[in-house]
């Protein structure tokens, strides 16, 4: 029964802790394996990558969604309108493609809302074994985070202090049009879909906190600007110390 305990993912345990590191140590040995390769190879490499962690979004998914009881897991809740899981998506995409709003996304609030979903996961993800399907949930959310950071450590993607303030507008901009499909889908479809939390914070702490202070659908979540911007500065601000070397002798 320890033996059990100790490979049960759930924030801040001991399998959960050991997916971090594994996943951190899969981002360093990447960047050391490629770092020398040419650019091209680079981005092959991480167009692979990101594939592969899409694979690991669409398996978790599919095995929530099959897997009893499967009304826990409600089709027209969980489409790939999320912006954890659009993010899956739009990695590959932002990896072979040469476009700044979209690597823009994908590295600021792309990667912080990966990190976050790591220690704010809703109990439904918590307590499967570090061994089932149910754990890719994790690895996709982690990953999220690591092949932004490898774009940016490998020189496929260099942020700029603009790219840090911009991409919260990007983000507002995708929130407005995935918007309406969830309306519709609460009029017609499912009267609980509730894509980028415009509804209800479903147990995201920070989104609670909000919520109590304007219980206004959409508008509750602006306060949630004023916080992540300036974190999203001071991911460009380590970026910068990072790679000074580099950004003066190529900009």
């Amino acid at each position: 029964m320890e033996v059990r305990k100790t490979v049960i993912v759930y924030p801040l345990s001991p399998a959960w802790g050991l997916l971090l590191v594994i996943m951190v140590m899969v981002g360093i040995g990447v960047h050391l394996l490629l770092r020398k390769r040419t650019w091209s190879t680079r981005r092959r490499a991480l167009f692979v990558f990101a594939l592969v962690n899409l694979g690991f979004s669409i398996t978790f998914h599919l095995t929530y969604m099959i897997s009893p009881p499967a009304t826990g897991f409600p089709v027209f809740q969980n489409l790939p309108l999320h912006l954890c899981t659009l993010m899956s998506w739009l990695l590959p995409i932002a990896v072979w493609f040469d476009w700044r709003p979209l690597r823009a996304v994908v590295f600021f609030p792309g990667a912080l809302a990966g990190i976050a979903a790591l220690y704010s996961a809703a109990p439904s993800y918590w307590d499967y074994s570090l061994f089932d399907l149910h754990t890719f949930f994790w690895v996709c959310h982690g990953f999220n985070a690591v092949i932004p950071f490898l774009m940016a450590s490998l020189q496929l993607y260099r942020p700029r202090f603009l790219d840090s303030v911009l991409s919260a507008a990007y983000v507002i901009v995708l929130a407005l049009l995935v918007l309406p499909i969830t309306l519709a889908l609460r009029k017609w479809v499912d009267p609980h879909a509730n894509y980028f939390y415009v509804f209800d914070p479903e147990g995201a702490e920070i989104l609670e906190l909000f919520k109590n202070l304007i219980d206004v659908p959409v508008i509750y979540e602006i306060p949630l600007l004023i916080l992540v911007i300036p974190i999203m500065m001071g991911m460009y601000g380590i970026f910068l110390l990072l790679n000074r070397k580099h950004l003066a002798t190529s900009e």
